[in-house]
């Protein structure tokens, strides 16, 4: 029974298991199907910002590419919210936005689980641990907005290893201009770029050149410079048409070792690899490794080399995060302008999720090479290797013991598990807040009816509310969230709110020393822009500069709450709104 379960897990080993990929995806994505907008993703920088990169940019697309928005605070140049992944716009210029995002997600989470795959594949010959990186991998909760900034890494490793084996070589050129595309330069293509060059620097000091290597490294830059063409002419030639208010920005200083061990723990922001429970597996495996390297065969030893170097490099990504966060670094960054002052090196870091997984199915290969061992076997119950390591059936089974902590965290954390917590007990108990209810079309629909105007006639400010929604329906507004507006437009909408940030501190702080997020900031509530309807919020005694306000063009405020004295203020009550399914309460006020 043993030497036949043995044989079994041998020979699954052995065949394509590719195919599982794609009834994960299907099971993942079906509460997509099912709930439909009332399906939930994470809100913050992604449904309240990112996403409004691609909807404004399908919507100007035939504009051309240098066309502004005119949509968002007062008017702004593409630059300023250009998406991380432009081959998406397309979707969202001829389908809805909700199908639109879902379908990007399903491309996301597809080229992570094939790319993760193919790579893992190729360096293990192994398609169980394939499967079970790829697995874990493409169910992590990443926001889909990045593109395959994250999740592609792995399928850019499956075509350099192509190109490196001379094999697949015009498919891999397609992959490659795939992830050109749906990747952004500053989010991970200067990583990639980098550990490229490193390996073109390496075929050359070896001498074992390999042209198509060097040609995909071309290709992938050439790829780069062409979709970032605006952004180089800004930083290198000083095209820009205007100051960014990011010369503003103050960057802020981190406990270096806190910080190193953070990141390697957790990773950082818009980057999660739930891999805590990875780490010590991976230590004892290459313990293991060096315990018994003399009792190891075949290509076991140079795994067990690429497992250190891995984990090497995997430290190195926490130790340069912390030095890029460490006071000496960012007095420096502080002291510059332009580039220098908001370039963020430490984005190694968006590395993490496809690095750990590819270094556990890297240390795990160590031991994973295996004859088929039973009591029929020869040589005392073993064909070759550690006797205790020589049964495929046990190995496979120390891996899913292995990955138990990392899958149980995966499945709690996931977007999936999000969606079928939300089927089984709806927002009145998950708390949750939908696509429907975020956006509130219907709610937006009764605003727009109320103002009975041409939206292009008027711009609308928000008071403890999200703009995303507002612009999402089309209304056009003075404020927004934008990480490259004018300079000068920070300091004309300041002087709306100054009055009100001197009543906060750590408001007036996260408008002047970042300012990204351009609102009605306020001393009642502060820099909150979640309120929701439930909430029952009341502000009296705003000092807003109402003549400024309307210098901006703003006509109409949408408050997340009553605005008791508005009156005092100059304003005209148009009626409270909301509707059953909408998160917000909107309080209509004319200037």
């Amino acid at each position: 029974m043993v030497y036949q379960l043995n044989r079994a897990v041998l020979a699954v080993d052995r065949i394509p298991l590719w195919w599982v990929g794609i009834l994960l995806l299907a099971v993942t994505f079906a509460p997509y199907l099912i709930l439909k907008e009332g399906s939930v993703f994470p809100v913050h920088d992604q449904l309240d910002e990112t996403l409004m990169t691609y909807v404004l940019s399908a919507r100007h697309l035939a504009a051309g590419s240098g066309a502004g928005f005119p949509e968002l605070l007062g008017g702004i140049n593409a630059s300023g919210m250009q998406p991380s992944a432009i081959l998406f716009i397309w979707l969202y210029r001829f389908l809805s936005v909700f199908p639109a995002f879902v379908l990007q997600y399903l491309i996301v989470s597809g080229a992570g689980f094939f790319g993760m795959y193919g790579s893992v594949k190729e360096i293990t010959d192994s398609s169980i641990l394939a499967v079970a990186a790829a697995g874990c991998f493409c169910l992590l909760p990443v926001q889909p907005v990045y593109g395959l900034s994250v999740l592609g890494v792995p399928l850019l490793l499956y075509c350099f290893l192509c190109l490196y084996r001379k094999k697949h070589v015009a498919g891999s050129f397609a992959g490659i201009l795939f992830f050109g595309l749906t990747t952004h330069l500053v989010l991970i293509g200067y990583v990639v770029l980098g550990f490229w060059l490193l390996a073109v620097l390496w075929l050359l000091i070896k001498k074992r050149h390999n042209r198509w290597i060097y040609l995909g490294f071309f290709w992938l830059l050439g790829i780069y410079l062409g979709v970032n063409h605006r952004l180089f002419g800004e930083l290198l030639l000083g095209r820009s048409s205007y100051v960014s208010h990011r010369e503003e920005l103050v960057n802020h200083a981190a406990p270096f070792w806190d910080t190193v061990k953070s990141v390697f723990l957790d990773s950082a922001q818009h980057a999660p690899s739930l891999h805590r429970g990875l780490i010590l597996p991976i230590l004892a495996l290459l313990v293991l490794g060096l315990l018994f390297r003399k009792k190891l065969e075949g290509a076991a030893h140079l795994r067990l080399l690429a497992g250190w170097l891995g984990l090497g490099v995997l430290g190195g990504i926490a130790l340069l995060y912390g030095i890029c966060l460490s006071p000496g670094v960012v007095d420096f960054k502080n002291s510059c302008s332009g580039f220098l002052r908001y370039f963020q090196l430490e984005r190694f870091y968006w590395l993490y999720p496809a690095g750990w997984y590819l270094e556990f199915a890297l240390c795990c290969s160590i031991w994973w090479d295996h004859g088929v061992c039973g009591p029929s076997a020869s040589n005392g119950g073993r064909e070759r290797g550690l006797v205790i390591f020589g049964y495929p059936a046990l190995k496979l089974g120390v891996l899913v013991c292995l990955l138990l902590p990392v899958m149980q965290e995966i499945k709690t954390e996931s977007n999936f598990y999000l969606n079928v917590n939300q089927m089984n007990n709806g927002s009145g108990i998950t708390g949750y807040i939908t696509w429907e209810s975020f956006y509130a079309e219907e709610l937006m629909g009764q605003l727009e009816a109320a103002i009975g105007r041409d939206m292009k006639d008027y711009r609308v400010a928000h008071l403890g509310m999200n703009p995303a929604p507002a612009l999402m329906h089309g209304f056009y507004t003075v404020d927004g969230y934008s990480n490259n507006y004018p300079l000068e437009y920070k300091h004309r909408f300041r002087a709306v709110i100054e009055k009100e940030l001197v009543k906060n501190e750590q408001t007036r702080l996260y408008f002047d020393e970042w300012g990204s997020r351009c609102y009605l900031f306020n001393g009642t509530t502060g820099n909150a822009w979640m309120l929701g309807k439930t909430l029952g919020i009341r502000y009296e005694g705003l000092e807003f500069d109402m003549e400024a306000l309307k210098g901006l063009g703003c006509e109409y405020i949408f408050s997340a709450g009553e605005i008791l004295d508005y009156e005092e203020m100059g304003l005209e009550f148009l009626g409270y709104y909301e509707t059953e399914s909408s998160y917000w309460g909107v309080w209509l006020y004319g200037l």
